[in-house]
């Protein structure tokens, strides 16, 4: 009865538009309680927009006599809060939540707290040209690969922030919660463009072995505007719909999913982030550090840093020091700190001399050549590569590095450093050496 009633309210406003979208309601009355069940996610984020001011002023026409029930919005059994539609945004976050809207005020400071040097930059700055562009018109979709703890994540949520600060419809999802959920709209994935401007999934690669999540996921890739056509349906939304992704391992690791699939998304651009070098992990720990208040120096910090090579794992050493320091009521010890590291899962970085002799082994030369005073050229490079290599991995200074190598002056170690450096540019046999060494030598 009261359907009846409200339809016919809605109607004499609405004209026939009111069926399309009203018959989609489900009401529950018990006593001053009105549930209103969606049958989905997205028809409930179009209703708030859309509709909802309209059927909660045809409630109070119902109700002119009496107090109107308190209204309680449900999608798929699940109460939501009185709000439910609008509060889709889920403060949660993007692995967690349907919706992301978190550290929307800060979305700026999220892409100038990312913390990388040039080896990044790519990734960084085409990620800065997605969110400063028109939704959809900037590398679309856009794909972030890279190890766990690289900080994919962290321009994902930062990107969704961006655009929600533009009042569009953003999801932010794990990309096999999003591919599971009830998908009314596979049939009609038009239906589900209509009412979101930006999908973000992370964690692709749990989508690897599931052809029907992946098929799902193709269909909605298919459907998604890129030319600025309109939907008639959402007459304030249109224009083209932006894609971004991400997966974690090396772009190469995407030959897990179905061909299909990775076809689609390697149609855009697909950029890779390395783990950070030792000097972005020591202004990741600093940062950190003074945002916590901990009194550690830059010894301790430089000693942490060099024990993990991923973000996640340098905040879970830092919450340790921190809980330690609290319980204590002291500051850290060395051994403090080695007993942190040793109980973290953390490993132990290689030594100078591990170093040098991975270099030796990989051009075939002996370490105590290298060190030596002579000046034939392959020994050169030998031990230039090697300073080079200590001052990437071990954070020394110039003059602890004039000491491991021969009592060297620290100038000689400067020189060094900034030779490998130009050759990095300009020779590719260098960039080859280093590249191997870099990844046996840690």
């Amino acid at each position: 009865m009261l359907k009846n009633e409200l339809r016919h309210i809605l109607s004499q406003e609405g004209g026939q538009e009111t069926e399309t979208w009203f018959e989609g309601l489900t009401l529950h009355q018990e006593d001053d309680t009105l549930r209103v069940v969606f049958p989905h996610t997205y028809f409930a984020a179009w209703f708030s927009r859309h509709k909802r001011r309209a059927f909660e002023a045809a409630l109070h026409r119902h109700f002119t006599d009496k107090v109107p029930p308190r209204v309680v919005y449900e999608q798929g059994g699940a109460t939501a809060r009185p709000a439910a539609p609008e509060a889709l945004r889920d403060s949660a976050g993007a692995k967690s939540g349907t919706v992301h809207e978190t550290g929307v005020r800060n979305a700026e400071d999220s892409f100038a707290a990312f913390i990388s040097n040039a080896k990044n930059a790519f990734p960084l700055a085409a990620a800065r040209e997605i969110a400063a562009s028109a939704i959809g018109e900037a590398y679309n979709p856009f794909l972030l690969c890279g190890r766990s703890g690289t900080g994919k994540t962290h321009l994902l949520r930062a990107l969704a922030a961006t655009f929600t600060r533009r009042n569009a419809r953003v999801i932010c999802q794990n990309a096999a919660r999003f591919c599971a959920e009830n998908t009314s709209w596979t049939r009609r994935p038009e239906l589900f463009w209509e009412q979101c401007d930006a999908l973000v999934l992370d964690d692709m690669q749990d989508l690897a072995g599931q052809s029907a999540w992946q098929q799902k996921l193709i269909v909605c890739m298919d459907a998604c505007p890129r030319d600025g056509r309109s939907f008639t349906a959402s007459p304030d939304h249109g224009g083209p719909r932006q894609m971004i992704f991400a997966h974690a391992g090396p772009a190469q690791a995407l030959k897990d999913l179905d061909e299909r699939l990775r076809s689609r998304l390697e149609s855009g651009l697909v950029v890779e982030l390395l783990e950070p070098d030792l000097d972005v992990r020591l202004r990741y720990l600093q940062t950190l550090s003074k945002e916590r208040r901990l009194n550690l120096g830059r010894e301790q910090l430089l000693y942490l840093a060099q024990r993990c090579a991923q973000f996640r794992l340098l905040q879970g050493l830092l919450l340790k020091v921190e809980a330690f320091a609290a319980v204590h009521g002291r500051s850290l010890t060395p051994a403090d700190l080695e007993n942190i590291v040793r109980t973290g899962g953390a490993e132990r970085p290689p030594g100078c001399r591990e170093i040098l002799n991975e270099v030796a082994r990989g051009l075939n030369l002996r370490p105590e050549d290298i060190l030596g005073s002579r000046r034939r050229p392959d020994l050169v490079l030998a031990r230039q590569v090697a300073m080079y290599l200590c001052r990437q991995k071990l954070g020394l200074s110039y003059p602890e590095l004039g000491r491991a190598f021969g009592g060297r002056d620290h100038s000689t170690v400067i020189h060094a450093i900034k030779k490998i450096k130009k050759l990095l540019i300009s020779n590719k046999d260098v960039q080859r050496l280093v590249t191997q060494l870099e990844t046996t030598a840690l």
